[in-house]
């Protein structure tokens, strides 16, 4: 997990507003991220199946699926991304649907860009708070079983690979 601390920070974008997805993507990049463009739902959740994101920042309004469509599917296929929702459209009920779904926050349309790193950077920290306490909770769960020494290093290895993974 010590690795994870100097990768890039894995962000898709998900978005139908092309022009603004390209500049955010492009000022991220200047940043140091590592940004995945997606111009709907349907690409995002395309992305998703071939890489593994630390954060989406994704809209709630797009054509083909709505941002709560492609946040249920982004968390079934990678439990600990974490999302910001995106929208210029909000309303309590979506803020309580994207709380209800574990987005880790919810940005109104026009947004600063400086407040939309600080968070980006905030969710990925938070990210990998959660998985790690998770990771030791997990070997902590197995190092109080019954298992022989053997099982113990070949599944905390496995633990250990499952979590750089991510």
């Amino acid at each position: 997990m010590s690795e994870e601390t100097t990768k890039p920070i894995r962000l898709l974008i998900a978005d139908d507003e092309e022009d603004l997805v390209t500049f955010l993507s492009h000022r991220l990049r200047k940043r140091g991220l590592d940004v995945t463009m997606a111009l709907s739902g349907a690409e995002a959740v395309s992305a998703a199946t071939e890489l593994t994101f630390d954060v989406a920042v994704v809209d709630l309004k797009m054509p083909d699926m709505d941002g709560i469509q492609v946040i249920e599917q982004l968390k079934a296929m990678q439990p600990h991304i974490e999302v910001l929702m995106l929208t210029g459209h909000g309303g309590h009920d979506t803020a309580w649907e994207a709380g209800r779904l574990q987005a880790y926050r919810y940005i109104l349309k026009p947004h600063d860009f400086e407040d939309l790193i600080t968070l980006v950077h905030e969710a990925t920290d938070h990210r990998r708070r959660k998985m790690k306490q998770e990771f030791e909770t997990r070997l902590d769960e197995l190092m109080t079983g019954t298992t022989s020494p053997r099982d113990i290093i070949d599944e905390s290895e496995k633990l250990r690979r499952e979590y750089e993974q991510d």
